[in-house]
């Protein structure tokens, strides 16, 4: 951190003050009082005097960094003139040159620290020391014990030494992972664990469960990592301390970076053969499958892709017991952690397709987790896996417009609005309009009828008039009415299956605009 009197002069802000010739950007190592200082001066350093009419000038040399204390009702301007202009001067009035002193050597103090704390991290990630040690070491600095979870709210890394010293005794401690209790803790305790999620700085709270105050701060506020607490059990926190967490969850965040995959794969071969797939790092020709003999024994038969988005979730997620649920749920399924997401493939016997006890089942755990989920259609080849991929996520962006609450959205309730927005990216819906369905969208406009909406609710009912009355909550003789005035201005039997097809498409693509 560089330290320059503009840092300086903030400390002593609530002074009558003057700052003069400093750029701000000096790196001040520490002070020494101008009188017992050693010769020769360095740029390094802050000297400090009392202000005198009798200073000797030539004890001053260019570019020093000078603190000069005045008496209260001084001219700090006329004070100022009396020293040379080469040197970067700041001038406060205060009675109490003692005070003064103090507040630097505090300042100079943890300044340093932080700096030195900074060295240190980097010296344990350049060495790969490991997580552990970084945290243990972080204890000396906070003089409080430190926690790391990671995005399965794991314990990952704690001060163990001083945790066993303290005797403290709580259930995520014994544990190593959060329990029921302490995800509904952060789920309601005015959504401290969004709150944390997002806030790229620290934020305090008081756990009335434990009975002091914690300081939460996420590794990652882009990709969830997971996050860090410190608990204020020996001594109060200090906001020197948001500091020291903001260096450490730096850290933390690029020691987790260099094993991610290790700690989010099982280490089976097809974990990594799936990320590799997702990344495109694997050449799709057929030439390169015979060397991955393994492919056509995992991954045969009929295949859905489901991708969990946890980051849509408004409540705490336990990742690893979501993955283990749908493994649990879907016989046969195959699962991977990547960006954050949990993605699975379900596998169905060959000639047969996804039973709709599987829809509803993964319905049911989005619902009751609060998920946010998308299945993709049927896929036999596993190298098109990316494709259906991005189709389930197409499916939650595509359902949570109709209904933004927690569910598995299936792409095929969803692929006529894709191949309309698909469609209406370089055509209007009205091009693609039957001029007939056309017609009668126009005369419903202008009788203020719904005739368009009675034919095509005919259609989609195999052209049953009792069907599509019963749908429509209609008497069958107010149908009937209906389609006389249609027969009237069409004079249509929709006899040919292709422009049935087509008038259905055609409210289908146009009925909202």
């Amino acid at each position: 951190m560089y330290i320059g009197l503009k840092n300086i002069q903030h400390l002593f802000s609530d002074l009558p003050h003057l700052l003069t010739g400093s750029d701000g950007i000096h790196c001040l190592t520490g002070w020494n009082k101008l009188a017992t200082a050693p010769r020769p001066y360095t740029d390094h350093l802050l000297y400090v005097c009392e202000y005198s009419q009798d200073f000797d000038l030539s004890s001053f040399t260019d570019e020093m960094h000078v603190l000069c204390i005045a008496v209260p009702g001084s001219d700090l301007k006329l004070c100022s003139q009396k020293f040379p202009d080469t040197l970067s001067l700041l001038l406060i009035e205060t009675s109490d040159p003692e005070t003064v002193y103090t507040q630097l050597q505090n300042y100079f103090n943890m300044q340093c620290g932080v700096g030195m704390f900074g060295q240190t991290l980097l010296e344990f990630l350049s060495f790969e020391d490991g997580l552990q040690p970084a945290i243990e070491h972080a204890y000396g600095v906070f003089q409080n014990p430190v926690f790391v979870f990671d995005t399965n709210y794991n314990l990952i890394a704690a001060t163990w030494k001083a945790i066993e010293k303290l005797n403290i005794q709580d259930q995520v401690i014994v544990n190593r992972q959060f329990s029921d209790q302490d995800f509904q803790m952060v789920n309601r305790q005015n959504h401290l664990h969004n709150k944390v999620r997002k806030s790229e700085i620290p934020i305090r709270a008081y756990n009335e469960k434990l009975g002091y105050e914690q300081m939460y701060c996420t590794i990652n506020t882009k990709k969830d990592l997971g996050h860090i607490v410190v608990s204020a059990v020996n001594k109060p926190l200090e906001p020197i301390d948001t500091e020291f967490l903001l260096i450490l969850k730096k850290y933390v965040n690029q020691q987790l970076k260099k094993d991610s995959f290790i700690r989010m794969s099982r280490g089976f071969n097809y974990e990594y053969f799936l990320k590799d797939l997702l990344d495109k790092k694997i050449a799709t020709d057929r030439a390169n499958l015979t060397q991955m003999n393994y492919v056509k024994s995992e991954f045969s038969g009929n295949m859905y892709c489901m991708v969990v988005e946890t980051a849509r979730s408004t409540s705490a997620i336990n990742t690893s017991h979501i993955r283990n649920l749908v493994e649990s749920r879907y016989p046969y399924s195959k699962t991977i952690i990547y960006n954050g997401q949990i993605i699975a493939i379900i596998t169905i016997q060959k000639h047969q397709l996804i039973p709709e006890e599987y829809v509803i089942t993964g319905q049911k755990i989005c619902q009751e987790n609060s998920l946010f989920a998308g299945l993709s259609n049927c896929f036999q080849d596993i190298m098109k896996f990316e494709e259906y991929y991005h189709q389930a996520l197409r499916s939650i962006e595509l359902g949570v417009c109709h209904s933004n609450e927690p569910n598995l959205f299936c792409y095929k309730d969803y692929y006529l609005e894709h191949v309309k927005n698909i469609f209406v990216q370089k055509e209007s819906q009205d091009t693609f309009c039957h001029p007939k369905m056309k017609f009668l969208m126009d005369y419903d406009k202008e009788h203020h009828s719904e005739l368009a909406y009675t034919l095509y609710m005919y259609l989609i009912h195999e052209r049953n008039l009792a069907a599509a009355a019963e749908a429509m909550e209609m008497h069958r003789s107010s149908l009937v009415y209906r389609f006389k005035k249609i027969d009237s201005l069409l004079g249509e039997d929709f006899d040919d299956y292709k422009d049935r097809m087509y008038l259905i498409l055609s409210y289908e693509m146009n009925k909202e605009s």
